[in-house]
């Protein structure tokens, strides 16, 4: 469960009950998480659309969605 709160987002994490907080960037990702993306298209995309360094990017995106995984806010699929 979330909700937008001006330019981020507030999720709501049941299995540790609290909270968790995601700046602009990380709001679009967790918006693009709505539906299953491979890893390489989210840091494209995110890559084109707050144009920044590819390297950092996906190297922030990667430690993003292992935390997301490690809270048990997201579902890792392989290929």
């Amino acid at each position: 469960m979330s909700t937008p709160l001006d330019r981020e987002v507030v999720i709501l994490n049941p299995a540790r009950d609290n909270y968790v907080g995601l700046d602009e960037v990380g709001r679009r990702v967790w918006e693009l998480l709505e539906a299953p993306n491979h890893v390489r298209d989210l840091c494209v995309r995110v890559t084109k659309e707050f144009r920044g360094d590819p390297e950092q990017i996906a190297a922030e995106i990667l430690a993003f969605l292992n935390e997301l995984a490690a809270e048990g806010l997201l579902d890792v699929a392989k290929e």
